[in-house]
């Protein structure tokens, strides 16, 4: 559910772009051994194209539907998993505590 959150904030998926920004969110929010759960599962997507991607937020809070297809949510995933993979994010290596959220006490 994770990386598919953010497709509800853009129309296009083109517009979606993960740069060093999106790494540091994911460290800052995500200790490593989550992180590399969120890989595991993409690595699993990446083995099972033609699984209903779409189906997974059918129960999710929010207050419209995703707009975009199996398939344009498949290549985001995978888009997401080589992000994942770049080593300059170190999202599969760097090991530092997540930091609390201001809304976390």
């Amino acid at each position: 559910m994770i990386p598919i959150w953010a497709l509800y904030n853009f129309k296009n998926i083109s517009d979606i772009v993960l740069k060093i920004d999106d790494s540091e969110y994911l460290k800052n929010v995500y200790d490593l051994e989550q992180r590399k759960s969120i890989h595991s599962a993409l690595k699993w997507a990446k083995e099972n194209p033609n699984f209903d991607f779409k189906g997974i937020m059918e129960d999710a809070p929010v207050s419209h539907e995703l707009t975009f297809s199996n398939l344009e949510i498949y290549n985001y995933l995978m888009s997401f998993k080589n992000f994942m993979e770049n080593q300059d994010y170190k999202l599969l290596t760097d090991d530092r505590p997540p930091k609390k959220m201001p809304y976390e006490k």
